[in-house]
């Protein structure tokens, strides 16, 4: 049996007993999980460690501690969840969701225009852009990066796909992404990825921080809404979605410089909702490395 298949089979087993135990105990597994790869197998603990010393320079070792401690807890729970979503239904999405804005939404999908939906590694990105398609009654053209073991690349994109969303994987011509916002189409982008050592550098939680200036070109070139969907996971388990529309005011004449001021908006919006719950981001991502 090769590497993916095995790693496959895993992914599987974990798919059967979280769906087992059922959505309402997923916490308690997820502080045995998370306390296994905390304490025995602390995978990428050092990255967190200095990502949140960076963040937040006040706290002390011991909230340093508490905070990497409950982020591998909700990493956890963000993983368990997809396994649940696997055999949701539409109605059990819709419950385990709350927007602070669903006209917005569903106003700027009507105008046919074209919408872009920004996100970050934060709380259930996954579940946030399935919510979104649901409730605004559209499909939400998903641009993500396959997964490296193919099996779990299929999972994925059979669960994205499943209640009428499409994946677009990144690569894809840019030409198709123009055409679909000039169709009127909805796209939704995760941008809070580490952007290459000679990319677009803005300030984030105070520090210098290369990002990706593909969503900026895009909203400017179509002069399509830009719509920031940050959902929270609240004490009960159920996620509070924020929706922020980037504004296109006062932006520099400057085509370069436009494109960087709407990812420091971006960035900002970003850390406001990452201060508020900080152990619901994805620190395991070394976004500092270029500085």
């Amino acid at each position: 049996m090769n590497k993916n298949k095995f790693e496959f089979l895993i992914w599987r087993f974990f798919e059967f007993i979280v769906n087992l135990i059922g959505f309402k105990r997923i916490p308690i597994l997820a502080r045995i999980i998370s306390g296994i790869f905390f304490y025995i197998i602390p995978i990428r603990r050092n990255v967190v460690v200095n990502n949140l010393r960076k963040a937040f320079p006040d706290k002390s070792d011991k909230e340093i501690k508490k905070l990497v401690r409950e982020n591998y807890y909700s990493t956890s729970v963000t993983f368990m969840e997809l396994l649940i979503l696997s055999r949701s239904t539409e109605e059990e999405i819709l419950n385990m969701v709350e927007c602070n804005d669903v006209d917005l939404v569903k106003n700027r999908i009507a105008e046919q225009r074209g919408t872009l939906f920004l996100t970050g590694h934060f709380g259930n990105w996954e579940l946030g852009a399935i919510y979104m398609g649901i409730v605004a009654e559209s499909q939400i053209n998903v641009l993500v990066k396959k997964q490296r073991n193919i099996f779990v690349a299929d999972w994925m994109t059979k669960l994205r796909e499943k209640f009428g969303n499409r994946e677009i994987t990144l690569g894809v011509s840019v030409r198709e992404l123009f055409k679909t916002l000039s169709q009127g189409g909805a796209i939704g982008i995760v941008g809070d990825q580490r952007g290459p050592k000679d990319g677009i550098r803005v300030n984030y939680f105070n520090q210098p921080t290369m990002t990706f200036e593909g969503f900026a070109v895009l909203a400017l070139k179509k002069k399509v809404p830009i719509l920031v969907t940050l959902g929270r996971r609240t004490s009960s388990g159920k996620y509070a979605i924020d929706v922020t529309e980037i504004s296109f005011d006062n932006l520099p004449d400057n085509n370069a410089d436009a494109i960087k001021e709407l990812n420091q908006r971006y960035m900002l919006i970003l850390e406001d909702s990452v201060t508020k719950a900080p152990e619901q981001w994805l620190w395991m991502h070394n976004i500092w490395k270029y500085q």
